[in-house]
């Protein structure tokens, strides 16, 4: 399995153990999730509650709660089903990308700065997302640089640049933000 997708796992695992950050930091060492897989009343109000974007941070729409990333250069997010896993880099470790991933069907997609997009379908296409990987609760949104993604109950959404995909188990599709 590919791995090299979700290069910050450490990172993100030592941010818990020390308990230093806040918002998604914190979420992550929490049990953000109800057994039915909805985030917990607690969890979504520690999460919206989490320190302010920042001027790098793409604007969300008036609907979407906007979540800062765990660091200025990015990091990663599940969608509260569990099913999606991304990962959004902005100048980090040399990368510059949103790439989202379902486990079933497999499936993943990667995106650059322009919006433009690469699908990739089976197992070889899968990365490992990190222990203690934050849920995105629905309704919310993340990003960083020109990248925005936003969780809602018919997937993941991430444009740059005004346009990007759709991600759910139904598939990938191209939207224009």
């Amino acid at each position: 399995m590919n791995s090299r997708p979700f290069t910050r796992a450490a990172r993100t695992a030592g941010i818990c153990a020390l308990g230093v950050g806040a918002g998604l930091a914190l979420a992550a060492c929490s049990a953000a999730t109800s057994p039915a897989g909805a985030p917990s009343p607690a969890a979504s109000s520690l999460v919206a509650s989490s320190v302010p974007a920042t001027a790098a941070a793409p604007a969300a729409t008036p609907s979407a709660t906007f979540v800062p990333m765990q660091t200025a250069a990015g990091g990663e997010f599940l969608s509260p089903s569990g099913n999606i896993s991304c990962e959004v880099d902005y100048h980090s470790n040399g990368l510059t990308k949103a790439y989202c991933q379902t486990g079933t069907p497999a499936r993943s997609v990667t995106m650059g700065v322009a919006g433009k997009y690469t699908t990739c379908t089976g197992q070889q296409c899968l990365g490992n997302p990190g222990t203690g990987t934050p849920t995105l609760a629905y309704g919310t949104a993340t990003g960083v640089g020109p990248f925005r993604c936003e969780s809602a109950v018919t997937g993941v959404t991430c444009t740059a640049d005004g346009k990007g995909f759709r991600i759910s188990a139904a598939g990938i599709t191209a939207v224009s933000g």
